[in-house]
């Protein structure tokens, strides 16, 4: 192939297969259709081969061709990635530590995290910022962020974990709803009830190891609505819109109108952790996840007394 291939031409071949219109991908890239249809036949040309059947209105890539984009997705996947890792050394030479976290952390842990500063001369200054999950594991996994903070799992080679937290599952039951007077709640009870649930984008772990215990006791679960926080989730509760499943953390809260009650058989927990690349575990890195470790020790400790002793939970 030729030399002059530039990643814009990739990123071009890859945006019309996958819209299947030039158009739609000349949107998309916000470039001019006759523009990217040159980088288009200048990638062919190069290739050798024929990577597209264009009509009016349509793109449908060539055999060929889908197996010419099969490969290149790694190639700038790999290739986006090294340049994101570039410019966060250079970010960590200017002084800078960057981190995100999730904004479906439990209040305490939120404060904790937004509170955290490194006090040593010579140590890098935080910057963190409020993302969801998926996208803080993407930025990880590029180099955008050196460490990243979340609900776990974390299911990527690359990345390793610790676990900070381990929540249950709680459900936010407005009043006047036929469960509001119940200590707990038993699986069966939510069959076909209108439930608040996960993000499906925001948490699909987590959404997955939800739907897949009620699927294998057999329950329907009738979720209305997927907000991006819990704290949206609460609300749309208190408007008695349905239950709303939360971390235990969530429980803290105190308003008129709602509850908050376990699972019955308190199966299900959320697990929420710090999350830096394999080999980006610079001295930095390493300090800022043992003071995120050190900061939520108490927290912790509080957790898991109220996990072994259920008596103390709140009423």
């Amino acid at each position: 192939m030729s030399d002059d291939v530039s990643i814009h031409d990739l990123k071009s071949v890859i945006a019309v297969g996958q819209e299947g219109s030039v158009s739609r991908a000349a949107m998309r890239l916000h470039t001019s259709q006759p523009a990217l249809g040159r980088k288009i036949h200048h990638v062919e040309a190069a290739v050798g081969v024929r990577l597209f059947y264009i009509w009016h209105g349509g793109a449908r890539l060539t055999e060929a061709g889908e197996a010419f984009v099969e490969e290149i997705l790694h190639s700038v996947d790999h290739y986006e990635r090294a340049a994101q890792r570039a410019r966060n050394v250079a970010q960590r030479q200017a002084g800078f530590l960057e981190a995100a976290y999730s904004s479906f952390l439990c209040p305490e842990l939120l404060t904790i995290v937004s509170g955290l500063r490194f006090e040593r001369p010579g140590d890098p200054v935080l910057r963190m910022t409020s993302l969801h999950t998926t996208e803080i594991i993407r930025g990880v996994l590029e180099g955008r962020y050196q460490a990243g903070i979340g609900y776990l799992p974390v299911k990527y080679p690359e990345l390793e974990a610790r676990e900070l937290l381990d929540e249950d599952l709680m459900l936010c039951v407005p009043a006047r709803h036929r469960l509001f007077r119940s200590a707990s709640i038993l699986p069966r009870d939510l069959n076909r009830e209108p439930l608040i649930g996960f993000s499906e984008h925001a948490l699909p772990e987590v959404h997955k190891e939800i739907t897949a215990y009620f699927d294998v006791l057999g329950i329907e679960l009738n979720v209305i609505a997927q907000p991006f926080t819990f704290h949206e989730a609460i609300h749309m509760t208190l408007g008695g819109k349905g239950i709303a499943m939360v971390s235990g953390g969530w429980s803290h809260l105190s308003k008129d109108g709602i509850v908050f009650r376990p699972l019955a058989d308190r199966l299900l927990t959320m697990k929420s952790g710090i999350f830096v690349r394999r080999d980006n575990r610079t001295d930095a890195v390493k300090d800022f996840q043992n003071l995120l470790w050190v900061r939520t020790a108490k927290l912790r400790n509080e957790r898991q007394r109220v996990t072994l002793n259920p008596r103390h939970r709140p009423p």
